[in-house]
């Protein structure tokens, strides 16, 4: 097993589960409950997570690695199953996908994320070596576009535009993490952003995200709601997930999240019950991506490398 936080891991599941959500259920019923940080939390972490001083060279290597591989044969699995379908248009569902982007449709809706982070990523790195202000600078500067022009950036190929309006967040992402060890009562506080946030988005004083689409909800307010919440789900992980059994199996189930985002759109074909949908487009993409860790297969289907037994435990055995 990788050496990771199993708290972050439990924010990163909870997050898919709520991409899933988003898809199979109606809009009127997760707009507001999910939209506003289910994606967004994903570039926080990028920028919680961030590694700095990396060379521009290694970044695109290992976002190859861990994103790109993935996509392309997630591509090629999702055109398989379009064309068993028959429809009418699926070459220009084909093309769509092959754009990328907001044009992207069925069943390429969350091929955009991937290439968007992959781009964020290497924006940032990009503008590292820059002073502190020019990057902030820059990250509002594309946080502004964003809220005028979302929609055209959202329709650039592979959805490289939207890569301008995210890069604030994993400036703050970034940011968090510098001050995460001066929060002296991280739960607390964890929880007192997400309520906070609850009551801007129930009140209306915080329209929700959509950043496939290019809107970023009510200028400046969603975007710090969608902020306070990721943070606050963060803070609350931190407190509650310790070393040990559950922080393992946090990451276990982490590991092939990808493979999650990137089929189950699969199952919005289905006629199945929402609940029923929404179960399986979890558990079965969960269930191969978990099989595959094991296997070759895993750096294509999971963004993950192989997981091998330990030398002792082979001997053992």
């Amino acid at each position: 097993m990788p050496n990771r936080s199993g708290a972050i891991d439990l924010v990163r599941i909870i997050a898919v589960a709520a991409i899933v959500a988003g898809h199979v259920f109606t809009r009127d019923a997760t707009g507001d409950l999910l939209y506003t940080w289910h994606v967004a939390v994903f570039f926080i972490l990028s920028g919680y997570l961030w590694k700095p001083h990396r060379s521009l060279r290694i970044e695109l290597s290992r976002r190859l690695r861990s994103l790109g591989r993935p996509y392309l044969a997630g591509f090629v699995i999702l055109t398989v199953a379009l064309l068993l379908q028959g429809f009418e248009d699926t070459g220009q569902r084909i093309l769509g996908g092959l754009y990328g982007g907001g044009v992207a449709g069925m069943p390429y809706i969350t091929f955009w994320f991937i290439t968007t982070l992959f781009f964020t990523a290497l924006l940032l790195r990009l503008i590292e070596p820059l002073p502190l202000a020019v990057q902030w600078a820059v990250g509002v500067v594309g946080a502004i576009a964003g809220w005028i022009w979302g929609s055209v950036l959202s329709d650039t190929p592979l959805g490289i535009g939207l890569a301008v309006t995210c890069l604030v967040y994993l400036l703050i992402g970034d940011a968090l993490r510098r001050v995460r060890a001066r929060i002296r009562m991280p739960l607390l506080t964890g929880i007192l952003l997400i309520l906070i946030s609850a009551v801007l988005i129930m009140t209306g004083l915080s329209d929700f995200i959509d950043i496939k689409q290019g809107d970023y909800g009510t200028p400046v307010v969603s975007l710090l709601v969608s902020v306070a919440i990721s943070f606050g789900m963060i803070l609350v992980a931190e407190s509650l997930v310790r070393p040990g059994m559950f922080s393992q199996v946090c990451t276990l189930l982490a590991l092939p999240l990808l493979t999650v985002v990137l089929l189950h759109p699969v199952v919005l074909w289905t006629t199945w019950p929402d609940p029923v949908a929404f179960a399986v487009g979890m558990l079965v993409p969960l269930a191969i991506g978990l099989v595959a860790l094991r296997t070759p297969l895993s750096p294509w289907l999971t963004g993950q490398e192989r997981l091998r037994r330990p030398p002792a435990e082979r001997v053992a055995g």
